[in-house]
């Protein structure tokens, strides 16, 4: 029996569709290593491809954790594509039409998305709450 993770199909390929893509691309960062090394951007680039590896993995098997990996991943890149746009911003410059706020309106789409149609479990009684009680 599989386990569903969202309440529609549609935002279940959408969410694997994304973190394959988030994955390939923090993949191909690895080579950006290599052009100009720095300490802070190997660090990151390598916390990127876990993550975006962990969100991929855990989606396709449908584990209960897929969303929190997805969620991270989503986040973590928003956040690194968002830094250079905001301060491109406050510096007067036109960002509109630039293909990275672009991507970025995509990515919060699907992480609003995703957070919007995922499935809620709520486990009744926690067991631990229960030890030393008498249920007949």
């Amino acid at each position: 029996m599989k386990q569903k993770i969202f309440k529609y199909k549609l935002v279940y390929y959408l969410a694997v569709i994304t973190s394959l893509l988030l994955f390939i691309i923090s993949a191909f960062l690895v080579l950006e290593i290599f052009n100009d090394f720095s300490l802070l951007k190997t660090l990151f680039i390598g916390i990127s491809l876990v993550i975006n590896s962990f969100a991929f993995i855990n989606l396709v098997e449908k584990y209960d954790k897929a969303i929190l990996f997805l969620n991270l991943s989503l986040f973590l890149s928003i956040m690194s594509l968002g830094y250079p746009l905001l301060l491109g911003f406050l510096n007067g410059y036109y960002i509109v039409g630039h293909f990275t706020f672009k991507f970025i309106i995509v990515l919060i789409l699907s992480l609003l998305i995703v957070n919007l149609f995922k499935v809620k479990r709520y486990k009744g009684v926690n067991e631990i709450e229960n030890i030393g009680k008498h249920e007949d």
